[in-house]
C-alpha cells in the first residue's frame, strides 16, 4: 500500500487590502490570476497555493481575534539563502 502523503496545502489569509496583499506576495514569487469578485485571490509558487480573502474591517472582531486567537503560518524553504537574496532584490522587507 502507498504511504499517505500531503500533495498540497492551501492556507487562507484574511486581508484588509487585496490589491496591496497580492502585490506583496507577488514580490515573494507568487503568481496570481484575476481576483474573484474583487475579494478573493489565489497565488501559486512552487506548486503551493496561498488563498487571500478580503475581509471587512470590524474593530470588535479584530480585537477578539488578537486577544483569543493565536494564528500563525510557517513555510519551509530549501535554499533559504537564495530565497532571502531573491526577496531583498524584489524589495521585500526582511525583519
Amino acid at each position: 500500500m502507498t504511504e499517505p502523503r500531503l500533495t498540497s496545502f492551501a492556507p487562507q489569509f484574511l486581508v484588509a487590502d487585496l490589491r496591496r496583499s497580492t502585490a506583496f506576495y507577488h514580490q515573494l514569487g507568487c503568481r496570481f490570476g484575476e481576483a474573484w469578485g474583487g475579494f478573493y485571490a489565489i497565488g501559486i509558487r512552487d506548486g503551493l497555493e496561498l488563498h487571500l480573502k478580503a475581509a471587512p474591517k470590524n474593530p470588535a472582531e479584530r480585537t477578539f481575534r488578537r486577544a483569543h486567537e493565536h494564528l500563525d503560518a510557517a513555510a519551509g524553504v530549501d535554499g533559504i539563502e537564495a530565497f532571502h537574496a531573491e526577496c531583498e532584490a524584489a524589495g521585500v522587507p526582511i525583519l
